[in-house]
């Protein structure tokens, strides 16, 4: 791994690394939830509604709250050409960000597959 990435270009690092880079984690670990390719800033599942990316990093699913991604996320997801949606699920599931408890309440197969990714990305075992 290169040195000197923080945290977030780690996990775009990591992400990369993967069979078909970075975009293949979503129809790979989440495309079987999704109603379709998702947009952006909202990912509409089968079950349980949809996720959505407000412009100041709310991640919201209906009216409950599940994290603020911080600045710094949105910004390497951008400069990495990468889904701020996916590299969020991401450290949400790796604890960088606080959230995971209401991801997994609201909808936890979603949490489910980004913990999976998480173990096939960060963990040094499987990954």
């Amino acid at each position: 791994m290169p040195e000197g990435l923080d945290p977030y270009q780690e996990l775009v690092w990591q992400l990369n690394r993967l069979p078909g880079g970075a975009m293949a984690a979503i129809p790979d670990f989440f495309g079987g939830l999704l109603v379709e390719t998702p947009e952006s800033g909202c990912w509409r599942f089968l079950i349980g509604g949809a996720l959505e990316l407000g412009a100041e990093g709310d991640l919201r699913h209906g009216d409950t709250s599940i994290t603020r991604l911080p600045p710094e996320l949105i910004a390497t997801a951008e400069a990495a050409a990468i889904p701020a949606m996916l590299l969020g699920l991401l450290a949400l599931a790796t604890g960088l960000v606080d959230g995971d408890r209401r991801l997994k309440a609201v909808l936890p197969k979603v949490d489910a597959a980004a913990k999976d990714l998480m173990l096939m990305t960060v963990c040094r075992l499987c990954g």
